[in-house]
């Protein structure tokens, strides 16, 4: 099971019949903004998306910032997009629309990343001879999604009907000027088929909210793969992690420390083991590293 598919969506043949027209796609008479369901309120993922009226200007600037506005304060529905999320900037190549947006979007991962990609693709492929949309966060891709353009044609798969589950972590990062690790508590949404480390890595790749902390691991780094096996977590890193070694001992092994922490607050997880490009990690840079490694200190208590 791939970590990267949080929640399948199954929309159904109304959906499908709703975004059929024009090439594919729904008629430009009435297009629609799509978000999130009440997350709170889902019983299953059945329910997914749902999308409100648009009457406005039909260009990629005017839907997007519709959009990223959010359904109104007196709607069921939800907007997926951090606050203070805005274009950026976007092209067209053909029948490709790229759209950057401010790094709010960045942070977003697993099923929070999954439904707004989803979003807007939904949203900007109702646009005649759009068919396929990339989303870039401050002009960068996002590397630890499992693909990088959409379509509309994307969402419609076979899902299940697992209930959504909640996931608690404590993520490690650096202290801003400080030597130090601190962490902050992130909840994840997902269903029980998920890789739960998966998502989580990818979180502390995409690094913290919180101001007083600043990202350890390269953002271009990838989670090949995570999977736990008794109270031992083994995760699998690209080639990156690697190649961009700090050079102050003092810094790799905060790296190492953020790892092995982070997955180490996770339920039943004791020691993590890493792995990179599918070999067993020895050495990072100065630092000796045991396998498998258990935490540096005491997993924090959420509550």
């Amino acid at each position: 099971m791939r970590g990267r598919r949080v929640w399948a969506l199954t929309l159904g043949s109304a959906l499908l019949a709703s975004l059929m027209g024009c090439g594919g796609h729904q008629s430009q008479s009435g297009l629609s903004l799509w978000y999130t369901a009440d997350l709170d309120h889902w019983d299953n993922a059945t329910t997914a998306l749902e999308s409100v009226p648009y009457t406005g200007e039909q260009t990629v600037p005017a839907l997007m910032e519709k959009l990223l506005e959010g359904p109104g304060e007196d709607s069921k529905l939800v907007s997926p997009f951090p606050q203070g999320t805005d274009l950026q900037q976007w092209q067209q190549d053909g029948k490709r629309v790229t759209v950057d947006l401010s790094w709010p979007y960045g942070d977003l991962v697993g099923i929070e990343l999954t439904m707004a990609d989803y979003c807007i693709t939904l949203t900007l492929t109702q646009l005649e001879g759009v068919e396929e949309v990339c989303i870039t966060a401050n002009g960068s891709q996002l590397p630890y999604r499992d693909r990088q353009v959409f379509t509309a044609e994307d969402v419609m798969f076979t899902g299940t009907e697992e209930e959504p589950v909640e996931v608690t972590a404590a993520l490690h990062f650096k202290r801003k000027d400080s030597q130090e690790l601190g962490f902050e508590f992130r909840v994840f949404r997902l269903i029980e088929s998920d890789s739960v480390a998966q998502v989580v890595v990818e979180a502390l790749i995409a690094g913290p909210q919180d101001e007083g902390l600043e990202r350890i691991l390269p953002g271009d780094l990838k989670v090949l793969s995570a999977r736990q096996d008794g109270r031992v977590c083994y995760v699998d890193l690209s080639g990156v992690f690697l190649e961009q070694v700090p050079q102050e001992e003092w810094q790799q092994q905060l790296v190492i420390d953020s790892l092995v922490n982070t997955l180490c607050s996770l339920e039943n997880v004791e020691q993590v083991q890493i792995l990179v490009e599918g070999q067993p990690l020895e050495w990072y840079g100065d630092i000796l590293v045991t396998q498998p490694t258990p935490s540096s200190q005491p997993s924090p208590d959420p509550s």
